[in-house]
């Protein structure tokens, strides 16, 4: 009969889930603060019709760093490798390797509601709509009563599950694939230059599918959709007065950011969580 995988040693597979979600949240703040500002810089452009944002003061862009960073990256990048690890684990055991990218989109559920939060407050800041951190969150719960915080919490979810899935599927095809040009059992972790490689050339994918739906996002968090939080409705609205170019408005940022990060996040992730995880492979 089949048992529950642990690790030899006796290293349970809950525990080999808290050393992936250590490694989740630590990854998840190093890259998101080494590229905040130019994240802010994409949000701008995003909701401006000119070219380059209209950055008067480069203080702006880092306006939220310290407080949205760790109340969206830490329970984001921890909650959604504390699921997805031993999800991930059991497909592998079981043999549905290709189930792999649909349990991503399932984790990316909890994970995106938790961030959502700190997606408002920090285009808020960045947008320049409030100056310190304090008074966006007083500002989004008076103007939208004590569930601003989660206004458009339905096109984070039409962003990040798509997001996620492909992602992690791409992520997952390029991680194969360099094991096996390697002549490396699939099985093993792959190396921090290796998830590096991964990481990028899946982000920079990912970027560009996900754009529209990250422009919507921005439009409605800047108040700029009309009160709508509908995702058909706001990208018909600046395809019909904008033109469809605008949908992809800011591509070039966000594939720097998701695939600079990524070659940040992926190799930090693995180290972070294989200091904690005892050696040897999962056992059955």
């Amino acid at each position: 009969s089949l048992h529950q995988p642990q690790k030899s040693g006796g290293v349970t597979l809950a525990q080999s889930a808290l050393a992936e979600a250590a490694g989740g949240a630590t990854a998840g703040v190093i890259a998101d603060s080494v590229l905040y500002g130019i994240d802010s810089w994409k949000v701008r452009v995003q909701q401006s019709k000119s070219t380059g944002g209209s950055i008067r003061d480069l203080r702006v862009l880092f306006r939220g760093l310290g407080p949205t960073v760790l109340l969206g990256s830490v329970p984001v990048f921890g909650g959604f490798f504390l699921i997805y690890a031993p999800t991930k684990t059991l497909l592998q055991h079981y043999e549905r390797p290709e189930l792999i990218p649909l349990a991503s989109a399932a984790c990316a559920i909890p994970a995106t509601i938790i961030g959502v939060p700190a997606d408002i407050l920090k285009k808020r800041l960045v947008l320049g709509m409030d100056k310190t951190f304090l008074g966006a969150v007083i500002h989004a719960t008076k103007e939208h009563g004590p569930l601003g915080l989660f206004v458009g919490w339905n096109v984070n979810l039409a962003r990040d599950i798509p997001f996620a899935g492909v992602k992690i599927g791409l992520y997952e095809l390029f991680v194969h694939q360099y094991m096996m040009w390697h002549g490396l059992d699939p099985r093993d972790h792959i190396s921090p230059t290796g998830a590096a490689f991964c990481g990028v050339v899946s982000g920079v994918c990912c970027a560009f599918l996900t754009s529209p739906l990250d422009v919507c996002n921005t439009y409605i968090k800047a108040g700029r959709a009309g009160g709508s939080t509908s995702v058909r409705a706001v990208s018909s609205h600046i395809v019909k007065t904008e033109g469809i170019t605008a949908l992809f408005r800011g591509v070039a940022l966000r594939s720097f950011v998701l695939g600079v990060g990524s070659s940040i996040f992926w190799p930090m992730q693995r180290r972070v969580a294989q200091s904690l995880e005892p050696s040897g492979r999962f056992v059955y």
